[in-house]
């Protein structure tokens, strides 16, 4: 009997091993989260004309300035287990009052870097988060 459970103990730990080490690819490197295209097009008198997907933080903010407000939210990523290059956990959204939102995405869990990932231009924005019911 004792070697019964023996045997169902060591196939139910091979399954969650297995079932653990299961990868759709590579755990170093994960592919940056897909840019987003911008809803409506950026003007080129428009301080977004500055803007390109990929650029950093400190770059967009030496080009066009700070913006009037900014606000930040964890992603689903954020909560997967043994999600170890960690890209993509949390954005940041910049608001630009008459321009627009920014948003920029972690590039690693290991660096501070922000680049990114969406230009959204629109000339009514007021220039601060907005809850999704005043949208």
């Amino acid at each position: 009997m004792r070697l019964h459970w023996l045997a169902i103990f060591a196939v139910t730990l091979s399954v969650c091993v297995l079932a653990g080490c299961k990868s759709g690819g590579s755990s170093t490197a994960e592919a940056p989260p897909e840019p987003e295209k911008p809803k409506l097009p950026v003007p080129p008198n428009s301080k977004f004309a500055k803007v390109k997907i990929g650029m950093y933080e400190g770059e967009v903010t030496t080009a066009i300035g700070q913006p009037n407000n900014r606000s930040a939210y964890v992603t689903g990523k954020a909560w997967i287990p043994f999600h170890f290059s960690g890209s993509d956990t949390h954005r940041t959204v910049y608001y630009y009052k008459g321009e627009g939102t920014l948003t920029f995405a972690n590039d690693s869990a290991y660096t501070s870097g922000m680049s990114v990932i969406s230009i959204d231009y629109d000339p009514n924005e007021p220039g601060y988060e907005r809850s999704e019911a005043a949208k």
